[in-house]
Order: structure tokens, then C-alpha cells, then sequence
């Protein structure tokens, strides 16, 4: 059985404590601005636990904290502090099931996929590299300054990170 922790003892990383966090949209957009170093305008509320389903034969998810902005811009944010896991891989899940859900049935016009951002924070550094932020874009490996630009974006936030001087002091403070 899993020991109760009393709410002093949580940090945001707690599934519980963040959803309930996030739930209000000025302090979702403010973890938002603060990652993506720009300003935000969400259009809805932010949605806790969204789960996300193709067939009842198959996996589904469930998004920790969905929100959507005026440009229609997805972000999932998902805080992980369980088992070392393929979060590279569960990334590309969770892209998959926001991208499978964005068209209907037929449509062709590709161009109306939103923009989705992954983003996964943990108290450890999934690629060992020593950096608070891992931003991920499709690009050529030919020639890697060709990206792809299909819209989707993955970043892995560490609480951990040693590069002080490589991202914003706001976003040092928010991962301590």
C-alpha cells in the first residue's frame, strides 16, 4: 500500500498537486510563459486528466494538464517523477493519440493539424546531459538546420539541470 504523504510534503511534480495547480488558467499560463519564454493567451479553461481513446480494444491516455491557446495551439504537460521510463518513446504516444483525434474522419487538409507541444518534467535528467530543457523538432539528419516544421514539439524539463546560464532564471526557480 502506497504511504499518504500529508500536502506539505508535495512538490508540483505530485500528479495530484499539479492538475489541481493548473487548473487555473492564470497559473497554467504563467508555467507556460516561463518554459516557453513567451506570452500565452489561453482560449479555454485547462483540462486535468483528459483522456485520450481510438478503440476500447487499445491503449488510451490520459493528458496530465491539456490546454489550448488563441492559436489553437495544443500543450500537454505531463509531470513525471515515477519509474525511469522511455519518456522519449511515451512522448511520441502521446503525440500520436492529440494528433489522431485533430482531423475528422477523411479530412485532407493536413494544414489544419494544430501545433502541439509535449511537455514532460521530472526530477531527473532523462538524457544525461546535465541541461534543465531538452527541445526536440523533427530536422534532416542530412542536413540538421532543415527542419520539418510539421508543428509538433517535445520538451523535457529536468529539475536537475546544471546549465544556469543556458535558459531563463524564472525557469531555474520554477524547476527548484
Amino acid at each position: 500500500m502506497a504511504k499518504i504523504k500529508s500536502l506539505k510534503d508535495l512538490t508540483l511534480l505530485n500528479r495530484f498537486l499539479f492538475a489541481e495547480t493548473m487548473d487555473d488558467p492564470v497559473n497554467m499560463r504563467n508555467l507556460l510563459e516561463i518554459i516557453l519564454g513567451r506570452e500565452i493567451v489561453l482560449k479555454n479553461l485547462p483540462q486535468t486528466e483528459k483522456e485520450q481513446r481510438n478503440s476500447p480494444l487499445h491503449k488510451y491516455v490520459k493528458l496530465d494538464v491539456w490546454a489550448v491557446d488563441e492559436d489553437d495551439t495544443i500543450y500537454d504537460t505531463e509531470p513525471h517523477q515515477g519509474e525511469r521510463e522511455p519518456l522519449p518513446r511515451r512522448s511520441r504516444l502521446y503525440q500520436g493519440m492529440i494528433d489522431s483525434k485533430l482531423l475528422d474522419a477523411g479530412e485532407m487538409d493536413y494544414t489544419r493539424l494544430n501545433n502541439v507541444y509535449i511537455i514532460v518534467i521530472t526530477p531527473y535528467d532523462v538524457f544525461g546531459q546535465g541541461k534543465y530543457r531538452y527541445t526536440f523538432r523533427m530536422a534532416c539528419r542530412e542536413k540538421p538546420e532543415l527542419e520539418l516544421k510539421d508543428g509538433a514539439e517535445r520538451i523535457f524539463l529536468n529539475t536537475r539541470g546544471t546549465n544556469q546560464g543556458e535558459v531563463s532564471p524564472e525557469l531555474v526557480e520554477l524547476l527548484h
